[in-house]
């Protein structure tokens, strides 16, 4: 029989299996066209850290005012740190991305230690369990992209605070602000953390203490003006080729290229942008699916705010409530780049460890095919990305199609977790009353 450190002893060693495959994935630059080519090195997802250290080297010359404008403030000093550790040290070359990278790595053992530390009992007492497994799949299934971007610390600061939301809720709001204070988008989380009404003032005095500290913070660093360059750099941009409502455009050009009056340009958004006849409708119509959504999510979190008692039903409310808001922001933005499914995958992890029974198994069935959706993510960035700039007879058409694929299974992700919100809402007690035993169990029975 397996012990309980023996179980302890086999994530470790999955994790560093996963983890070293990882590893592989990243190769050498020195060694982009030898024996590194057989395993399909990645070394070139690298590009945003090469300008993040690019940014920071100018970052006494520009300010913080002018640098890294795209990203809070809080979120450059988090990027800042390993530049001034090299530098204390006087190295230079790839010690800034080594540095990043081994930051990232730790950041994501962390995780999966509270994961497992924080195990439920009716979790296996052996091997792994549904949220290790998850986690362990997730990071090499987005490849060598997950430990290159920045979304990896928020993604997992939100996790945590669904893993905490019911029993820490304090330690859940602190790590909720934190996250938004990195990313801005974890502000979606927050109002499903504050739903349950006895551990609401402690939530929301927590985010306000938290969020005043960050904003101050960059009000000295960065001036008033710096706190909104993230929004409006983000609102400014164009339909970038891999979001949802780029599909239509890019199926076009990937079967007919030029013909079929499209283009595809690199923009001073960093990004790649996709332009000609369907964009400027396919825009407007992912402004009408944005407002829809965000009222759609308004409702939510009312029903929430009203409803929500401290029950049985809290836990799996606030993980789909999550995840559904989170998914809508996803599904109806005009920009979703790959390292956007570390959005998701850390709460759905988180999720997996607080769910119980069948509801666990609803949930296990999604993560699964967020996973797939993560994989179909990876085929086409980095591996195939290029047929998705540059036109060819074979290449294009097949990996737009992987994209609509993609988006297509995000989509049905998204509606999933929109309809279980609804009903798990819909079938909480009026004004927070307890249900009855009777009511309890047709609430089970009506949201199976």
């Amino acid at each position: 029989m397996i012990t309980f450190s023996r179980r302890y002893l086999l994530v470790t060693l999955a994790w560093l299996v996963t983890r070293g495959w990882l590893v592989v994935l990243y190769g050498f630059p020195a060694a982009a066209e030898s024996w590194f080519d057989w395993w399909g090195a990645e070394w070139g997802v690298v590009g945003d850290v090469n300008y993040y250290r690019e940014s920071l080297d100018a970052l006494a010359a520009d300010g913080t005012a002018q640098t890294l404008i795209e990203y809070p403030v809080p979120a450059l000093l988090l990027l800042w740190f390993p530049y001034a550790a090299i530098g204390l040290f006087g190295l230079g070359g790839d010690a800034y991305i080594v540095t990043v990278l081994a930051t990232a790595a730790l950041t994501d053992l962390l995780f999966m230690v509270l994961l497992v530390r924080n195990r439920r009992g009716d979790h296996p007492r052996t091997g792994v369990s549904g949220a290790e497994a998850l986690w362990l799949a997730a990071i090499p299934a987005l490849g060598a992209t997950a430990y290159a971007r920045f979304d990896l610390f928020p993604g997992i600061m939100v996790g945590l605070a669904v893993l905490y939301a019911v029993r820490r809720p304090g330690v859940a709001a602190a790590f909720a602000a934190f996250a938004t204070g990195a990313k801005y988008w974890p502000i979606l989380v927050i109002p499903a953390l504050a739903a349950n009404r006895a551990t609401r003032r402690l939530v929301v005095l927590t985010v306000a203490g938290t969020g005043l500290a960050l904003a101050g913070m960059s009000l000295v660093l960065g001036g008033w003006d710096r706190l909104w360059t993230p929004l409006s750099y983000q609102g400014e941009r164009g339909l970038q080729i891999e979001s949802v409502f780029a599909t239509p455009a890019m199926v076009a050009w990937g079967h007919d290229g030029p013909a079929s009056g499209h283009a595809i340009d690199y923009t001073q958004w960093k990004a790649y942008d996709i332009s000609g006849p369907m964009v400027e409708p396919l825009l407007l119509a992912a402004t009408v699916a944005s407002v829809v959504a965000g009222a759609l999510v308004i409702v939510w979190w009312v029903l929430a705010w009203r409803r929500l008692p401290n029950g049985a039903r809290t836990e799996e409310t606030i993980v789909w409530l999550v995840l559904a808001t989170v998914a809508a922001f996803l599904v109806t933005n005009k920009v979703l780049s790959p390292q956007y499914m570390l959005w998701l995958l850390p709460a759905a992890s988180a999720g997996l460890v607080l769910l119980r029974g069948s509801a666990r198994g609803r949930l296990g069935v999604w993560s699964v095919v967020l996973v797939a959706v993560t994989l179909l993510t990876h085929e086409i960035f980095p591996r195939m990305y290029g047929y998705m700039l540059t036109f060819d007879d074979i290449g294009s058409p097949w990996i737009t199609e992987v994209l609509a694929w993609r988006n297509g299974l995000l989509v049905l992700l998204f509606l999933y977790a929109a309809w279980r919100t609804t009903r798990l809402l819909a079938a909480l007690p009026e004004r927070g009353r307890p249900a009855t035993e009777g009511q309890e169990r047709q609430t089970l029975a009506t949201s199976s």
